[in-house]
């Protein structure tokens, strides 16, 4: 797989990704992928064989990379922060979908 097609897994969250792959596009190595798995702080699908997971991981885990070098975090540290990361996403999601519930009155008041 390019570079390119790598790229494209943020914008197409139901991709499936390999370990490698996720590791290359995120900046981890595979073996900090596999004690994120151990942490339960990263889940690989179920029904393959081979280690891989839903692209959804991509955006949360680049960021979760990011941070650890800008602050010097160890892997468990990363492994909480990613749970919070996809806890934001989540809460985030949840209040653009309320938002879109309320009339656009209601909203400018």
């Amino acid at each position: 797989m390019n570079h390119a097609s790598v790229e494209s897994f943020t914008l197409d969250t139901t991709e499936i990704i390999t370990l490698t792959e996720l590791a290359d596009c995120c900046g981890m190595s595979p073996a900090e992928l596999d004690e994120l798995v151990d942490y339960n702080a990263l889940v690989p699908l179920n029904s393959l064989p081979e280690r891989a997971f839903s692209a959804h991981w991509v955006a949360p885990l680049r960021t979760a990379s990011k941070l650890r070098l800008d602050f010097d975090l160890d892997l468990f540290t990363v492994a909480m922060l990613l749970e919070k990361l996809i806890q934001i996403e989540l809460l985030e999601r949840q209040v653009q979908s309320l938002q879109a519930l309320v009339p656009t009155q209601l909203r400018q008041t």
